[in-house]
């Protein structure tokens, strides 16, 4: 299961795991890019789903894992990618814009594994991987409600971690920089995409995760530009 799959790191993580046999379920406001997805995945139709929800609306949220449970069961994997970005100083930023990032990016992973975990827990295995940032570890300048939300999501994770240890499912975070995606497209300011991390690479290296020893874990996955933060 991927939220955000219609776009970005999450459409390039969908398709990885086609590659390797895994049946979709995407989740994403747009039902357009989600079906583009999974054509693109070359899966037969019994094998995809696309879901037209906001991350941000619990109730929605918990209807769709439902949903998506009746379908495939408890899901194997879960990637947590929707996200959105809106700059701004502190000083400066709407509030709304501020509330509206931290209810996508961080509300949203825990609206999505909220309803997900208990399934997966009954059944002692799963992998998740909640995309976070170097963000979350890295302040910049008129990215404050960004790094809230990728802040807050590492500490929700490492007290998740905590809590799944010994119950069979897994979590490895993964942190990429700057990533070259449609997240980028009229945001404000110059940008280099050509030096960014192609999306590809981020789901490359998930996929070399799932191939690790089942004896060690991957806890958390590191990438970015070659020249440094952008």
């Amino acid at each position: 299961m991927v939220s955000g799959g219609g776009g970005g790191v999450g459409r390039e993580i969908a398709l990885e795991l086609a590659r390797r046999e895994f049946s979709l379920a995407l989740i994403g406001r747009r039902e357009g890019p989600l079906v583009a997805t999974l054509g693109a995945s070359d899966l037969p139709p019994s094998r995809g789903l696309a879901v037209t929800c906001d991350v941000t609306d619990p109730v929605a949220m918990a209807a769709a894992c439902a949903q998506i449970e009746q379908r495939f069961g408890a899901p194997e994997i879960v990637v947590p990618a929707a996200g959105i970005v809106r700059l701004g100083k502190v000083s400066e930023l709407p509030a709304e814009q501020f509330a509206a990032t931290l209810a996508t990016n961080l509300n949203g992973v825990f609206n999505l594994l909220r309803p997900l975990l208990p399934a997966m827990l009954r059944r002692g295995r799963g992998w998740l991987f909640p995309i976070l940032s170097v963000a979350a570890r890295q302040a910049f300048p008129e990215w404050g409600a960004y790094a809230a939300s990728k802040w807050g999501l590492a500490g929700l994770v490492a007290a998740l971690r905590a809590e799944l240890m010994g119950t069979g499912v897994r979590i490895t975070a993964v942190y990429p920089g700057a990533t070259d995606t449609p997240l980028w497209d009229g945001l404000r300011g110059t940008w280099n995409r050509a030096a960014m991390v192609p999306a590809s690479e981020v789901a490359r290296l998930i996929g070399c995760a799932l191939d690790s020893d089942p004896r060690a874990l991957v806890e958390e996955i590191h990438v970015g530009p070659v020249g440094g933060a952008l």
